[in-house]
């Protein structure tokens, strides 16, 4: 199963930033034709109607994003109106060009379908600009990594190639052509390798206890905060990408210590 690409913040500022130019280009292009229109159906203010319908598509496009960012329930609203104030504008454009349009020189179904394509792209661009934010759990994921003092997702995908390049080039540089060694010889080069091996996993030994304190403590926070236990996908994430299994086997391990019986204790 192919793993999705995590969204980041530097993701959305690459391509936010292009797709907000594009968006404020829609905005001014519809802005005189909303305010005809609102000046022919006789609505107060016409130069306010285009202020509320597309500055009104940006803000629910930001109350979305947020309600996202800190999971809050009720986006179906944001969206509901988002939806609504996209298709008036389509709609507004669309008429005014049926209207306004020079027929005879072109036809009143395209000048509608190229006076609609603004506010239909600043629609796209909008929904994409909130496809873009990461989630609760991607942010939660992003955290932990900066917490451990790890590269990020990205950069770890980024360094694999460049350090085996290196680790390759280096290798060929500084291999010897050597004639036989006999066995004993080998043997004996090979024993401080062994050593070596041994060292590395010593260190490995010391580091993993001092990991599953801190998920442990991120565990207990996330408890103490939710007033119930996280998943064991995202106990997985907090020790570095393991499997769901692995989250529920650590969540079960941490039961039968006491852990959680000790909080509640506490919390009494």
């Amino acid at each position: 199963m192919v793993k999705k690409p995590s969204r980041s913040w530097a993701m959305v500022t690459s391509l936010g930033i292009p797709l907000a130019i594009v968006g404020a280009s829609a905005m001014a292009i519809s802005y005189a034709t909303l305010i005809d229109v609102a000046r022919v159906n006789g609505l107060p203010l016409p130069e306010l109607f285009p202020v509320l319908v597309d500055v009104g598509t940006v803000a629910t496009m930001i109350a979305a994003a947020q309600f996202r960012l800190r999971g809050v329930s009720g986006r179906w609203l944001a969206y509901t109106t988002f939806v609504l104030l996209s298709g008036v504008s389509i709609v507004a454009n669309a008429t005014h060009a049926w209207r306004a349009a020079d027929l005879s020189l072109t036809s009143p179904w395209a000048a509608a379908i190229l006076a609609s394509t603004p506010p239909a792209a600043l629609l796209a661009i909008t929904h994409l600009v909130m496809m873009l934010i990461p989630d609760e759990k991607e942010r939660a994921k992003l955290q932990a990594i900066r917490d451990r003092g790890e590269p990020s997702p990205q950069r770890r995908v980024q360094e694999k190639p460049v350090a085996a390049e290196t680790r390759s080039a280096s290798q060929a540089a500084h291999a010897p052509a050597s004639p036989a060694v006999p066995a004993r010889d080998s043997e004996e080069s090979a024993a401080p390798d062994r050593s070596a091996g041994a060292s590395l996993r010593l260190v490995t030994d010391e580091d993993a206890p001092v990991a599953e304190k801190e998920v442990r403590a991120r565990v207990l926070e996330y408890v103490s905060a939710e007033s119930k236990r996280p998943t064991g996908k995202l106990v997985g994430e907090w020790l570095g990408d393991k499997t769901p299994k692995t989250g529920q086997r650590f969540l079960k391990k941490m039961e039968e210590a006491g852990h959680f019986g000790t909080l509640a204790e506490s919390a009494g």
